[in-house]
């Protein structure tokens, strides 16, 4: 914590922004108090991903997700809008919808069959002369939606989180370069982990454990020769890829050599991991289900044609390269329950992207009226001759 910053303390966790180099508590990742708190202050007031445009194509179509644990359906309406609704039948607060599908010209309430129109009009309720209530109230309650891409956003508090072009940063330029709302989706996984969403946030933000952890990946892209981007509510890296590597990428006229040459790993707070390879889009979104539990949802895209020959390829090391996370985040999550420990650190460059996303999760949690941001783009030797080595000692950890 900063000298000059008052602590902020919630079931004993210390949840003030670090110093510089050092993780919030090991309470912060499990505490059942803090993960509650970030439920109203973190994902009840961010953009956060929730479907995609190839899941709500046609009239009808619908898809389900979640902000944070409030379920959320999204519904492509017969005037062609795309809407987002609370998964919430007003009458006794059943969810409307489960999965993905189409609900033809109506959203109907498997329990007492309250039915939608898909401008979230309420249009049939059963026996509805023993209700005193005024109907003609009563309807599937808004949430605020917008497109970045392929991708679908909802927010439950705009007027909290402010404009989607503000919160998503330089990403829609990005995949703008990479062919934008053309891509097409090629395959998905999902995952179910029993691990706190801020740790599994955390290992898409560092390139640390590439070498040790990962083999497709590691061999890929550089990590040491990468630059490292600061937005408000968002992060990325630019990794170059590999010179034995560029040979598997087919020449694409409208990349530059430069965006050819590296892959772009992002963060949009809180919880999407987008990855921008030259001929490729992958995501991870990380769930979060309970203190200790997530549902991690991977979805790659491209776009098609002569560009879907790697697909193969690509999906088995998306699925690859997830496991081996999966294997070190669950050690992690075990292991920040041991008596006696008292925090991590990170690194100036390959972990500074934690940094970044710590003290957004700390502003959350504290109402700092503070700016995470920072212009241009950040080398290695630039962060670790600005931050230097963290002055910790083994005893510091525990």
């Amino acid at each position: 914590m900063s000298p000059n910053a008052s602590p902020h303390v919630l079931d004993g966790c210390d949840l003030s922004m670090p110093e510089p180099g050092r993780l919030l508590p090991p309470r912060a990742f499990f505490s059942p108090a803090v993960f509650d708190a970030e439920m109203t202050k973190i994902f009840a007031r961010s953009w956060v991903h929730v479907a995609d445009l190839a899941d709500v194509k046609n009239a009808g179509d619908y898809a389900t997700a979640t902000i944070g644990t409030s379920p959320v359906v999204i519904v492509r309406g017969h005037d062609d809008v795309v809407r987002g609704f609370l998964n919430v039948c007003p009458h006794r607060g059943a969810t409307l919808a489960e999965g993905r599908g189409n609900c033809g010209r109506q959203l109907k309430c498997p329990y007492h069959a309250w039915s939608f129109a898909t401008d979230g009009r309420l249009v049939g309720a059963p026996s509805r002369e023993e209700f005193t209530c005024d109907f003609s109230t009563i309807g599937l309650l808004p949430i605020a939606v917008a497109t970045v891409g392929p991708m679908i956003f909802g927010c439950l508090d705009a007027g909290a989180a402010g404009p989607i072009e503000a919160w998503v940063g330089e990403l829609p330029a990005a995949l703008a370069r990479h062919g934008g709302d053309r891509l097409e989706l090629a395959f998905e996984y999902t995952y179910e982990v029993d691990v706190n969403w801020k740790v599994y946030v955390e290992n898409g933000l560092e390139g640390y454990h590439v070498a040790v952890v990962h083999d497709v990946l590691n061999d890929f892209v550089e990590t040491k020769n990468a630059r490292q981007h600061f937005e408000e509510h968002s992060s990325y890296t630019h990794a170059f890829i590999k010179a034995e590597y560029k040979t598997m990428i087919p020449e694409l006229p409208y990349l530059s050599a430069e965006e050819q040459s590296y892959v772009r790993f992002g963060h949009v707070f809180p919880n999407l991991i987008p990855v921008i390879a030259p001929a490729e889009f992958s995501y991870l979104r990380i769930d979060p289900v309970g203190p200790e539990r997530i549902r991690l949802v991977a979805r790659s895209f491209d776009l098609g044609g002569d560009l879907a020959v790697l697909r193969d390829f690509r999906r088995d090391a998306l699925d690859r390269t997830n496991q081996q996370d999966i294997g070190v985040v669950t050690r992690v999550q075990r292991g920040l329950h041991a008596a006696g420990y008292r925090g991590g650190v990170h690194s100036a460059f390959l972990e500074s992207r934690i940094g970044h996303f710590e003290r957004m999760v700390s502003r959350a949690h504290t109402g700092e009226r503070v700016s995470v941001a920072r212009p241009g783009f950040f080398t290695h030797e630039q962060l670790v001759a600005e931050l230097g080595r963290p002055r910790v000692t083994a005893a510091a950890n525990g």
